[in-house]
């Protein structure tokens, strides 16, 4: 064998060892090139997600055309359900997830303290409000606000509501619609906000107008649309896609105020695929992945400079705007859940 064949035959152990380097380097230590190069071989990401069901399988197209090489993988749940199947998952060393999004309870303030989310710094981090980012670990990308929705069909003009406390009228009987405290944070929110506003007893209230209870708000704005209640509270996730149908629906946030829910995502700190999890979680705050999160899922985005939705108004044009998070400790949210249990006979 000639000097240079021995030189060869040696440098090809060195080569393989190399080429093994990508896929072992720990990622934190990775350019972001090798981390997408790395992503691709993975090949998949499992998506957690609390989206609008009819927009996720297009915001997904928009990513595998982005970064063809990766299929995304998704489960869909409501955010209580979500985070419990997350929670349940960590627990038991089951790591399924690589990214989640959802809105926040007390778990993932938990989780946050106790190792649920990987440490990281996307790339796409300078676009955003330095308040999206919580540790460099859990980052805000949307935000859901409450609002008022009514069937423009069977309310008329001269009884559209504007107010919370129209919630309450008495004329609206039977015909008030909303999703159940104890299901949804974002709507144990709305209630601190309407007591710290003086509305006193509203689980009260609402029984006596014999309000309807609709899971979620996708069962809410259906349950409007065909007449089953003239008037609800919303969380308007599935507002814009609807209203971009032509469904007959008016709204409003009441002048007085409204809260708004941040819907938070994170990177798995034990994802099964990493670098995908990374690549997926950075594109998702891109300026396409933004621009598709807005256009397909229903919520208003946090990149600087993002346009608004279009039927809804950016969150800095609407009136006193509460961040939900603030007013709703702990011992709040349980007492709410308790009180409304107990008025409604739920257990």
């Amino acid at each position: 064998m000639t000097r240079q064949r021995l030189r060869l035959a040696g440098l090809l152990p060195a080569l393989g060892l190399l080429a093994g380097v990508l896929v072992s380097l720990p990622v934190s230590a990775q350019t972001w090139d090798e981390t997408v190069a790395a992503a691709k071989k993975e090949g998949k990401v499992v998506f957690y997600n609390n989206l609008q069901p009819n927009g996720i399988e297009p915001l997904l197209a928009k990513f595998r055309a982005a970064v063809p090489g990766i299929q995304p993988e998704q489960i869909r749940l409501g955010s209580n359900p979500l985070i419990e199947r997350f929670q349940t998952e960590f627990s038991a060393g089951r790591n399924l997830a690589d990214v989640l999004i959802t809105f926040p309870d007390e778990r993932i303030v938990e989780g946050l303290k106790t190792g649920w989310m990987a440490e990281w710094t996307p790339p796409e981090l300078s676009n955003f409000p330095p308040a999206i980012n919580e540790g460099n670990k859990l980052y805000t990308l949307q935000y859901a606000r409450e609002a008022i929705i009514w069937n423009k069909t069977l309310v008329k003009p001269a009884d559209e509501p504007k107010e919370w406390t129209d919630l309450f009228d008495p004329k609206w009987k039977g015909k008030v619609g909303m999703n159940p405290p104890w299901r949804s944070v974002s709507i144990q929110q709305v209630v601190a906000f309407w007591e710290d506003k003086g509305i006193a007893n509203p689980a009260e209230k609402l029984k006596a107008n014999e309000v309807r209870f609709f899971e979620g708000s996708g069962g809410i704005i259906q349950a409007v649309v065909r007449g089953d209640v003239r008037i609800a509270e919303l969380t308007d996730l599935p507002l814009n896609p609807l209203l971009e149908d032509g469904a007959p629906i008016g709204f409003v946030y009441p002048a007085s105020g409204t809260t708004l829910s941040a819907n938070k995502a994170f990177v798995a700190a034990k994802a099964p695929h990493p670098n995908a999890a990374r690549v997926f979680m950075n594109w998702l705050m891109t300026k396409e992945g933004q621009e598709a999160l807005q256009q397909y899922c229903g919520l208003s985005v946090t990149r600087n400079g993002a346009p608004p939705l279009s039927k809804l108004p950016a969150t800095s044009q609407i009136a006193n705007v509460v961040d939900g998070e603030k007013i709703l400790t702990t011992a709040r949210q349980a007492k709410i859940v308790n009180e409304w249990r107990t008025v409604f006979g739920v257990r």
